[in-house]
């Protein structure tokens, strides 16, 4: 059965999920998510009951997922962004061994907005190489969007999108594929390393859009604020610029000051660590970011900036 006919079907399966749960840096892209997709919740016959049932194992992993409590170091959390995340991460064991280098997959974390893995790799690496890429049950492919490593310890986080339309009700069965390993001193080991995990996936939650605001020249207009257990997630449009004025810096001496900033504040004043990107061509420039919570609700402040045109702010009020 093909992976469109497969999804046609589970359309009109109605299931009840259980509620889930910086020595070296790589950051590859960011961009903005779509939004899931939800499905309709119609009845079954008795034969397509039987039928989906049989794939039930397969396709919907959450029905079967045994958790091995692993512990993890908090400063590795607060790397990959999991702080917040709590008991929902899925603590795993699963260890690939190709060309004397063994990689081991800790944990696992996704919701609506990312995808997160946390490895282990003996002897250190500094990345997962040329092409890793990660899949789910239903045949589709992930590319990494960011990713941290130690060299230190051989700790790594790798960060994919968030999980497509039906994983979200499903929950997912996904499966780490890469083929090389760049070692700390720039070499690459060639082999195949193969992880898989099982991850329910955190639904996001909408809040209500701030106002649009307008600096300068510059107009800022909200299209999406959402959070998970883990993440703060806001995506905007700015126009008055393009991305390259974004990227413009003014010369310091050293690396340059960024003429644009977007920072979110938790309900007691601190930066949350996190990312945050655009793209596109034009006046019309789309901004993504994602913040990693590491507490609970409360207001949280967004702050806008862009050198010579001014600033604002605006408070998320998460429950």
């Amino acid at each position: 059965m093909t992976t469109e006919l497969l999804e046609r079907r589970l359309e009109t399966l109605a299931l009840a999920v259980p509620d889930a749960g910086r020595v070296t840096a790589r950051v590859l892209s960011s961009r903005p998510r779509p939004q899931v997709r939800r499905w309709p919740r119609v009845a079954l016959s008795g034969v397509a009951t039987v039928l989906l049932f049989a794939g039930t194992l397969y396709f919907v992993p959450v029905a079967d997922l045994a958790i091995a409590k692993v512990p993890a170091a908090s400063e590795l959390l607060q790397q990959a962004g999991l702080v917040g995340a709590g008991d929902r991460i899925r603590w795993v064991d699963a260890v690939s061994t190709s060309s004397g280098l063994q990689l081991r997959l800790v944990g696992a974390y996704a919701d609506s907005t990312r995808t997160v893995l946390i490895m282990h790799a003996e002897p250190a690496i500094a990345t997962l190489g040329m092409d890793p890429y990660l899949t789910d049950q239903f045949g589709r492919l992930y590319r990494p969007e960011s990713g941290y490593s130690n060299a230190l310890t051989g700790d790594v986080v790798v960060q994919f999108k968030g999980l497509e339309w039906p994983a979200g009700l499903t929950g997912a069965r996904v499966t780490l594929h890469t083929d090389s390993l760049e070692l700390p001193d720039t070499s690459v080991v060639t082999g195949e390393w193969t992880l898989t995990a099982t991850v329910t996936v955190d639904e996001e939650r909408d809040l209500p859009l701030p106002a649009s605001a307008t600096t300068g020249r510059i107009h800022y207009q909200f299209t999406h604020v959402a959070y998970t257990p883990a993440t703060v997630v806001v995506d905007m449009l700015v126009s008055g610029v393009t991305a390259g004025d974004l990227d413009r810096r003014i010369p310091d001496g050293g690396k340059g000051t960024a003429v644009f900033s977007i920072a979110l504040l938790d309900p007691d004043g601190k930066e949350l660590t996190g990312s945050y990107g655009w793209g596109g061509e034009g006046d019309v420039v789309p901004v993504h970011l994602v913040g990693f919570r590491v507490g609970g609700g409360g207001n949280y402040t967004l702050r806008v900036s862009y050198i010579g045109e001014g600033s604002f702010e605006r408070v998320l009020s998460i429950p």
